[in-house]
């Protein structure tokens, strides 16, 4: 593991105990979407974990729900960013229908949630404001929105008061970058014009007077000149892997608009304005100075951060970011497709955005990082192997895996010969982490399980250096003797060397080797979806009688779709103990 990878999991652990510690003031706990665009009604977002990040494929609602946590503090509003025209209508269909969200916070870790209701409400023009057809404004509580019942549904809780960033990477361009990509000059070419005002930008950057009044036409052309503190700059040089010792920002409309230009200066006393400048390094320039100068426990919220960065800083970028939450008690919401942001965070961080059957969006609060890679990737970066002993264990297995909709995170594989075959075969090499089989996981018949376990940590010292007692615990918790392979003296190896081999058996039995619930076989388990006496004993005869029913002959193939279609009934048993219980072992697997 890199050392930036150290950080962020130490960061990860001291911001969750901050979390649990209460440490967070004005914090939003969760937000609900009762009706709100194209997510599914009553889609909710839960923030256990103060950086949240929001996956999906493009178009699923992401940036539509930043707007939505936009818009929940005191003085702002979604409708900055979500707004009616005669092109694009926002048609309210009725107050049932009305767009509308609400959000629970808590003030610090002695107060009760508040909950805030906000609802698009055309407002009316008066005497002292505008008609604004898209205003939102909180509303009372609304029990069938499904919010607390108070004694007082009247009541209006004030929305949280927090300060706001707000940073949407795909627009955040330079103000060069405006200009030469997007600008249209009327009588000359742009990099006459480019040139031409530059000798202002240069002025600026030196606080020299511009004398620029005549095309100014008394407005102002520039903002106030930013040197940029050697503390911030240290952190732009570590996302960045750059040598920066000065930077100034300035925000100017010398090439027609509003835009941002920065100088830079190296160790090399090479100096350079954005227009040699990557469109990343502005924009993580902009976003470490907008976030180092922020007041403690603002809201920050980053729509794809990732653009126009290498994975590397967007590694450092994340370290960066929860450095800042540890320090600041910020709470951060990151719309992205970066496996670099997404990897090793915590489940409950990552919120997983997809398309439903309606065509509605639908929010999954808690993934592990492989299913959120796979949403955006189409692909597994780091598959699980599950090895069982048949085939209707395979496919009990696979159909409790597609139940969860997990079923391309898992190779579901069944090595004949037994449960024996299959422990002496894979435990030597899987426990000793040998042929890349670290993410190799058993699960036998629940027959086999003899309820033996023996935790390392809890055995005594004397007990760990007897060679004779740690291989009785392998031979019980097994069910079999497994050979010990050490190198050298004639293949005895000193004792040492067998005991701490004999210690990975014993950590690979209770990490990686599984059984099926109620100490049944697979096909016992099955036939539970049907009337039957089952038994251990009976099962296979009872499988085999239904395929010869239903095909008149045992063909492998006929057994294999009768064995298919019972663990299919018998995955959507949710009230069945044994067949939560194998989900529950899955889930387990795919989160280790």
């Amino acid at each position: 593991m890199s050392q930036v990878n150290k950080k962020i999991e130490e960061c990860i652990k001291e911001i969750s105990k901050l979390k649990e510690e209460g440490k967070f003031q004005n914090y939003i706990e969760y937000m609900v979407f009762p009706y709100f665009k194209n997510l599914q009604p009553n889609s909710k977002i839960i923030l256990k974990f103060p950086l949240t990040v929001l996956i999906g494929k493009n178009g699923s609602g992401k940036s539509s729900t930043l707007h939505a946590f936009y818009g929940a503090p005191k003085g702002h509003s979604c409708g900055e960013f979500w707004f009616s025209t005669d092109t694009d209508p926002i048609i309210e269909a009725g107050e049932n229908e009305r767009n509308r969200f609400f959000y629970g916070y808590k003030q610090n870790s002695n107060s009760e949630i508040k909950e805030v209701r906000f609802a698009r409400i055309k407002r009316s023009e008066t005497t002292v404001k505008k008609e604004n057809p898209d205003y939102w404004e909180t509303t009372r509580p609304s029990k069938l929105d499904g919010m607390i019942v108070t004694e007082n549904m009247d009541k209006r809780h004030n929305p949280v008061d927090k300060s706001v960033i707000y940073i949407d990477f795909r627009g955040a361009l330079s103000a060069f970058d405006k200009y030469f990509y997007f600008g249209e000059p009327r009588h000359e070419k742009k990099q006459d014009l480019l040139r031409r005002k530059s000798r202002y930008l240069e002025r600026a950057f030196k606080k020299e007077p511009l004398n620029y009044s005549p095309d100014s036409k008394g407005c102002k052309i520039t903002e106030t000149l930013i040197s940029v503190t050697p503390k911030i700059i240290n952190e732009i040089n570590k996302i960045l892997g750059k040598n920066y010792v000065e930077i100034k920002i300035i925000s100017h409309k010398l090439y027609e608009q509003w835009g941002i230009s920065v100088l830079l200066k190296n160790n090399f006393e090479t100096k350079y304005s954005e227009a040699n400048a990557g469109s990343g390094e502005v924009a993580i320039i902009q976003l470490v100075y907008k976030i180092m100068n922020a007041q403690p426990f603002s809201l920050i919220l980053l729509d794809e951060p990732e653009v126009s960065l290498h994975p590397s800083a967007q590694t450092k970028l994340k370290l960066f970011l929860l450095q800042q939450i540890n320090e600041k008690k910020h709470q951060i919401i990151i719309s992205s497709h970066s496996p670099s942001l997404i990897q090793d965070m915590p489940a409950n961080a990552l919120k997983l955005f997809e398309t439903n059957e309606t065509g509605n969006f639908t929010i999954k609060n808690e993934v592990n990082f492989n299913e959120a890679f796979y949403c955006i990737e189409d692909t597994v970066s780091d598959i699980k192997t599950i090895i069982c002993e048949d085939y209707a264990a395979k496919c009990l297995i696979e159909k409790c895996l597609m139940t969860l909709n997990k079923q391309h995170f898992c190779n579901v594989i069944f090595v004949p010969g037994g449960a024996e075959a299959i422990l002496l075969q894979y435990v030597p090499a899987a426990s000793q982490k040998k042929l890349n089989f670290t993410n190799v996981f058993i699960i036998l018949d629940g027959d086999k399980d003899n309820d033996k376990k023996y935790v390392i940590k809890e055995l005594t010292q004397a007990k760990l250096q007897e060679t004779s007692t740690l291989d009785g615990f392998v031979h019980e918790v097994f069910g079999c003797k497994i050979p010990v392979y050490v190198d050298g003296n004639g293949g005895h190896g000193r004792d040492d060397q067998k005991n701490q081999i004999l210690q990975g058996y014993l950590d690979f039995h209770n990490n990686n080797v599984f059984y099926l619930p109620d100490h049944k076989i697979p096909e016992a388990l099955i036939l539970e979806c049907l009337q039957y006496d089952i038994t251990n004993k009976n099962a296979k005869d009872i499988i085999n009688k239904m395929t010869y029913e239903d095909h008149g002959d045992y063909e492998k193939e006929h057994k294999e779709a009768t064995i298919s279609k019972l663990a299919r009934k018998w995955t959507l048993l949710k009230d069945n103990d044994n067949r939560n219980e194998l989900i529950s072992i899955l889930e387990n697997i795919l989160n280790t």
